[in-house]
């Protein structure tokens, strides 16, 4: 298997004393590679003594940042829908794009942004990512960090969004992070419950039935593959983004059929487990990275 693995693990929730030690688990588990995380870039932005404390215990640990995910929420996602903030946040995902650049980090996952308290229009939430992308995607260039729009389940978010504006740009610079936890709450066999956070978010914006675009997930990869260069490898029950190990039994992922054609995506850099720790997830890091390891060696072609 040629392409690198990575590991989402959430560090900012470690006592800082321990940090090292953790990182010391990912390199006795075979692991060489991690997620440069939301909380970790946030933290780098407000200290620069934090930029040369994860080079240390980098060095220290022969792990490396090998990918990266952007802070997100209603003002740092790139629709940001208050005039007054929107620089504030460009000037952050450009602060983020120079941090990956300066750890050696090839792509950076952004989220577009999700209707929300501060505006319900998707089409002008559209409008206004793509003009962060406008100002985003020449510093990308120049820090040779590929800017990946991911796939959520919010109207903003559908495949023919993203399409859309990858189209619009047509720059090596800008390309997608397929979630494989978030296709699974977008499929047309998602249940129709109370709970199920896909059609919660359709129906609170006036969409009775779900997405138009409800699709199986390997339709849904085959649309965004050419353009797909980093992922996030998780699984759920359709329900709810449970961020599952991707080898839980109680995922409904169809690893068989959407493995191997994520892995043909042509500018695909790297597979992240992006399973996250949680009580209904309590998992060593031994297990997290083998997971990966295990589900690439069943379905791999």
């Amino acid at each position: 298997m040629s392409i690198p693995f990575t590991y989402f693990w959430p560090m900012d929730a470690i006592d800082r004393n321990l940090q090292e030690s953790v990182l010391r688990q990912f390199a006795e588990a075979g692991a060489d590679g991690i997620n440069l995380n939301p909380a970790e870039l946030q933290a780098m932005m407000g200290s620069p003594a934090e930029v040369v404390r994860w080079r240390r215990m980098l060095d220290a640990s022969g792990v490396r940042f090998r990918d990266a995910h952007a802070p997100f929420g209603p003002l740092n996602d790139l629709a940001c829908p208050v005039s007054e903030a929107f620089p504030a946040m460009v000037a952050m995902h450009r602060h983020s794009l120079e941090l990956c650049a300066a750890f050696g980090v090839g792509s950076c996952t952004v989220h577009v942004g999700r209707p929300c308290e501060f505006c319900g229009d998707t089409a002008k939430m559209h409008e206004n990512a793509l003009r962060a992308l406008e100002r985003l995607l020449p510093e990308a260039e120049r820090c040779r960090v590929v800017v990946c729009i991911e796939n959520i389940w919010d109207p903003t978010n559908t495949a023919g969004m993203l399409l859309d504006a990858i189209e619009r740009f047509r720059s090596p610079w800008l390309g997608i992070c397929w979630d494989s936890g978030h296709a699974q709450l977008t499929r047309s066999d998602t249940p129709d419950v109370p709970e199920q956070c896909c059609r919660v978010r359709w129906r609170e914006y006036g969409f009775p039935d779900g997405p138009a675009e409800w699709s199986d997930t390997g339709d849904y990869l085959r649309r965004l593959l050419p353009h797909v260069v980093t992922c996030h490898i998780h699984t759920n029950d359709r329900v709810v983004d449970r961020h599952w190990e991707p080898t839980d039994p109680r995922g409904l992922t169809d690893w068989a059929a959407e493995l191997p054609l994520l892995l043909s995506a042509p500018r695909l850099m790297q597979l992240q487990n992006e399973a996250a720790v949680r009580r209904d997830n309590p998992v060593t890091v031994r297990e997290h990275v083998e997971s990966l390891r295990s589900l690439v060696s069943r379905f791999a072609p």
